[in-house]
């Protein structure tokens, strides 16, 4: 279920940086995050539906009120933010993606991660070098 969160929140914040951002730059990484994590989340809801689970339909109060706050930014205030936001968070999954891959033995669920730990990693990679 993090992982469901953690993607909506990304989509939703992606959303809001390319009609948001000031920089030009920042609204094409948040286009690009809205591309990106509408696949992964795909692809987890497939997994989700082969395992019988039910993944959320919407944020919950934590993950919203990160998109509220963020909401609330303009200028490069937003830009700053979001930036700072996107390295914190693609760090952590990052981190959390490679841990569980490690420790599951469940084929289905190590393939979601495996794959999705690149693209993960290039959005890191990616917001890291729009802070410099």
């Amino acid at each position: 279920m993090a992982a469901a969160q953690g993607g909506m929140t990304e989509m939703k914040l992606g959303e809001l940086a390319s009609t948001s951002g000031k920089r030009n730059d920042v609204k094409e990484f948040g286009k690009m995050m809205v591309k990106d994590h509408m696949a992964i989340n795909d692809d987890l809801k497939t997994l989700a539906t082969q395992k019988g689970v039910t993944l959320p339909q919407s944020l919950d109060a934590e993950h919203q009120g990160i998109v509220d706050k963020m909401a609330a930014l303009t200028g490069s205030g937003f830009d700053d933010a979001y930036i700072n936001g996107m390295i914190q968070a693609h760090q952590e999954d990052a981190k959390a993606f490679r841990a569980e891959s490690a420790a599951t033995h469940d084929t289905g669920i190590k393939y979601f991660l495996d794959t999705s730990i690149p693209v993960v990693e290039s959005h890191l990679q990616q917001a890291t070098a729009l802070k410099k």
